[in-house]
């Protein structure tokens, strides 16, 4: 008897000793999340929401997990080896073609500007995006699965470049600067740092052919149908922290560029080089629509779905009642 109240008076006295897990700023235990990224400058919001706190002043205890590819995160999210994942809109919309459930609650960017381009070997007879593929068949790089293969196939239609005037390969993003510097591709369409990175390391000349507004590459923070009820809270949290995250990207951006250093092990050049390439606000905007509606033609026209497979409405993808909720203007979408 005598024991059993000593330790009921040590718990009385010290509550939190022996409970596991970080707390919030109330002493609440943070509830457990672990979100897939892909470790590149896109992935901003969601590293400056970590570095300065913001997961953990909504109680968050978070658990970036890196993948080299967002394509790569969305998989484990769908294995269910991480709780959420951020990764781009094409790998979500082909894994939606093939019937995985997937929600979205908020894009991390709310649009990125020419952050995927190509970059090619320089030939002085052909300065212009037509005139260099149609002047004799070019080797041109790209990942597949991605928004670059996406952006490859529309940059191609928007010139009228035939596929019998360019072979197209799948490489590594971060191979494809390494590749066009020694020749064994005439071109590279891929996503930033590894577009500035073929620009600025090679030894021979290259030029850059901008997206002609032809892509927006959106990332998107997903989560399961179950999950937006049953997690809700913890969705919630991750919305609010976002959007400190992203005012504190407007009002702290060399503080926030040295976050993203830190965790992408990037140089503060190649950083400051590609920040203007994105706006990093959660949003639900209209382009996304507009784009997964032409990646559904995409897939069907280069069979990465069944013929026949029906195109859904998209709109149900879209789970925008929690950034409604924290910053009613970022919805766009109607």
């Amino acid at each position: 008897m005598r024991h059993s109240f000593v330790i009921a008076l040590f718990a009385a006295l010290f509550p939190t000793l022996g409970c596991k897990g970080e707390r919030d700023a109330a002493g609440n235990v943070a509830r457990k999340v672990t979100i897939g990224i892909q470790v590149s400058p896109a992935m901003a919001l969601v590293m400056v929401a970590q570095d300065k706190g913001f997961f953990q002043q909504q109680g968050l205890q978070v658990e970036l997990k890196e993948f080299t590819a967002g394509k790569f995160a969305l998989q484990a999210f769908l294995a269910g080896a991480v709780d959420f994942a951020v990764a781009g809109e094409v790998p979500v919309a082909l894994a939606t073609l093939q019937g995985n459930p997937v929600r979205v609650v908020t894009q991390v960017v709310e649009r990125t500007h020419n952050e995927v381009r190509v970059v090619a070997l320089r030939d002085r007879d052909s300065t212009d995006p037509g005139a260099y593929f149609r002047a004799r068949k070019r080797k041109l790089a790209t990942s597949f699965g991605g928004g670059p293969e996406f952006f490859t196939y529309t940059f191609l239609r928007h010139y009228n470049i035939r596929p019998d005037q360019v072979e197209i390969i799948s490489q590594k993003p971060e191979d494809m600067p390494a590749a066009l510097a020694t020749g064994s591709v005439d071109a590279v369409a891929i996503f930033e740092p590894f577009a500035y990175f073929a620009e600025h390391r090679s030894t021979r000349g290259v030029m850059s052919f901008p997206d002609a507004g032809v892509y927006s590459e959106l990332y998107v923070l997903t989560a399961g149908p179950k999950q937006v009820d049953a997690k809700a809270r913890e969705i919630a949290g991750m919305i609010r922290a976002l959007a400190a995250a992203g005012d504190f990207i407007e009002s702290h951006a060399a503080e926030a560029q040295a976050i993203v250093e830190r965790y992408t092990k990037l140089d503060s050049e190649t950083v400051r080089a590609v920040w203007p390439s994105f706006v990093f606000r959660p949003a639900l905007t209209p382009e996304l629509l507009r784009v997964w509606a032409q990646e559904a033609d995409w897939a069907q026209a280069t069979g990465k779905t069944q013929p026949g497979t029906p195109t859904p409405d998209f709109r149900t993808v879209i789970e925008s009642r929690f950034l409604s909720d924290v910053r009613p203007t970022a919805v766009t979408i109607r």
